[in-house]
């Protein structure tokens, strides 16, 4: 995980409650601490679980920064940590998972972190082994950015690159998490952690638009709450 923070104070205060967290826990976290949000934008990788980002920062603020990195990474879970209430409500328009008050209080931020663990382990989802070319290739599910099938071939889009075998997608679809997974046309089945935006007739999935059959407009915006609430 990564620490996006100005204040040496806060940065300490905040390494301490995560290794206290990790002590009565048993979760182990290694973190990276960025002074400047600048510095932790260049080069961007999408490496980090969690991304704990302070608001008030000398040049570029966290809110900016959160608005850069989410061009980057839709995906890694963004925390701010910070004094300015009254600004964390805007972290919805960067999908910000949470955000925590300083002075860090002990109770909240183990509540905090114990939501976005349990969200990051059903992110995570299954791992699917599939033979591609003669070659075994274990493939887990939270890399799938969607699935389509044509005649009796499943093509998988992923972070991995585009795999294409045969099989059935209603077969596919009762190995792949629920709380994860939408088959929101005959053709597609998409991972809701990669779903950014849709409309009543297209859902778009890491940047493609999809087609969203007719009966399962009202079910896709459903899922995509229970999806977006499921770190409670």
């Amino acid at each position: 995980m990564a620490i996006v923070e100005d204040d040496a104070l806060a940065v300490q205060a905040l390494e301490y409650h995560l290794a206290r967290f990790s002590q009565e826990s048993g979760n182990t976290f290694t973190t990276a601490h960025f002074a400047e949000a600048a510095r932790f934008l260049q080069d961007y990788q999408p490496r980090y679980d969690i991304v704990f980002m302070d608001i008030k920062m000398p040049g570029l603020d966290g809110m900016s920064a959160a608005e850069q990195l989410r061009k980057a990474d839709p995906v890694t879970m963004l925390i701010f940590v910070t004094s300015m209430v009254q600004y964390a409500v805007q972290g919805y328009d960067v999908n910000a998972f949470d955000f925590i008050v300083k002075p860090v209080n002990p109770t909240a931020f183990d509540m905090k972190l114990r939501r976005a663990v349990r969200a990051l382990k059903l992110a995570k989802g299954t791992e699917l082994v599939l033979n591609i070319g003669g070659v075994t290739r274990v493939l887990p599910s939270s890399s799938i950015y969607y699935i389509e099938v044509l005649d009796h071939d499943l093509t998988y889009h992923t972070e991995q690159g585009v795999f294409s075998v045969r099989g059935k997608l209603s077969s596919l679809e009762q190995k792949l998490p629920a709380a994860s997974f939408f088959r929101c046309s005959v053709s597609y089945l998409i991972n809701l952690r990669y779903v950014t935006q849709f409309t009543g007739e297209q859902v778009c999935v890491a940047g493609e638009w999809l087609r969203v059959s007719r009966s399962k407009k009202r079910e896709l915006a459903t899922a995509v709450a229970a999806y977006l609430g499921q770190g409670g």
